[in-house]
């Protein structure tokens, strides 16, 4: 079954409805389709600009759920949920009172900036600036991970997106986050968005990939599309990395079940 779980529409940050998401989905042959808007509001009640609003959610999830149709894609509906430092009780009561099918958490900012916005925020940084960035993501994705409110850990290692990389041992860290993720049997997913970014590379790296193999912890496969004709961006050259890493299953979510496909049944 062609599975996608990360993507967004107009409801936040994307530039599609999610009609015209879905009718590509059924253009594309996609089995499994799944909506995953950001929910990015600061521990202080801020709402980010691109966000689904507190009040919108249960309108969002609504629109979605009305998408399903006897034939055609199967449709699920999650929510992208932006980890800050000690959101947890922001976050909790829609992570856990939504009818979600899954819930991704993601880190995108170190305090209040967003790193993966536009290389200028790393372009004048130092190297020892460039590697507490790093050292800072870790530990959010660590602690995003031992709330325990995601079922997938979003787009590992997206600070690497603009090219500037660490020059730091952050090899602890990175352990210290993925055994978080694997202690709170969470999936993390392969996101193909970043072989079309300055990086080059999926997030995460293959080197990742394996590690987190090493600890079984799951995996799923998504281009992060804002758009629809990149809802299956790169899937095969995604699929060649998580074969790499040692995977031959990938994880699919329904009312916040997990199951497990062969990779030879996640082709496009």
């Amino acid at each position: 079954m062609l599975a996608t779980f990360h993507n967004h529409t107009r409801w936040s940050d994307g530039l599609a409805s999610p009609e015209e998401v879905y009718a590509y989905a059924v253009s594309a042959g996609v089995d499994i389709l799944g909506f995953s808007d950001h929910f990015c509001v600061y521990p202080d009640g801020t709402v980010l600009q691109g966000s689904l609003t507190p009040d919108r959610v249960a309108g969002y999830v609504a629109a979605v759920r009305a998408l399903r149709k006897k034939n055609g894609p199967e449709i699920v509906v999650g929510i992208e949920f932006d980890w800050f430092e000690q959101s947890r009780d922001t976050l909790a009561p829609y992570a856990n009172g939504l009818p979600l099918d899954y819930r991704i958490g993601s880190v995108h900012h170190v305090g209040d900036q967003a790193f993966d916005m536009d290389a200028s925020f790393w372009v004048s940084k130092t190297e020892e600036e460039i590697n507490k960035v790093y050292m800072a993501y870790w530990r959010l994705v660590r602690q995003m991970a031992e709330s325990r409110l995601f079922d997938i850990a979003a787009h590992l290692d997206l600070p690497k997106k603009f090219g500037f990389y660490p020059k730091a041992d952050l090899s602890a860290l990175e352990d210290a986050a993925l055994d978080a993720i694997r202690a709170s049997d969470m999936a993390v997913e392969l996101n193909t968005a970043g072989f079309g970014k300055p990086c080059a590379d999926g997030y995460p790296s293959v080197d990742i990939l394996k590690r987190c193999r090493s600890r079984e912890i799951p995996v799923t496969l998504s281009a992060d599309a804002h758009t629809p004709v990149h809802l299956l961006f790169e899937f095969k050259r995604g699929l060649a990395n998580l074969r790499e890493a040692g995977y031959s299953s990938v994880a699919r979510f329904r009312n916040r079940e997990r199951w497990s496909e062969p990779l030879s049944r996640a082709l496009p």
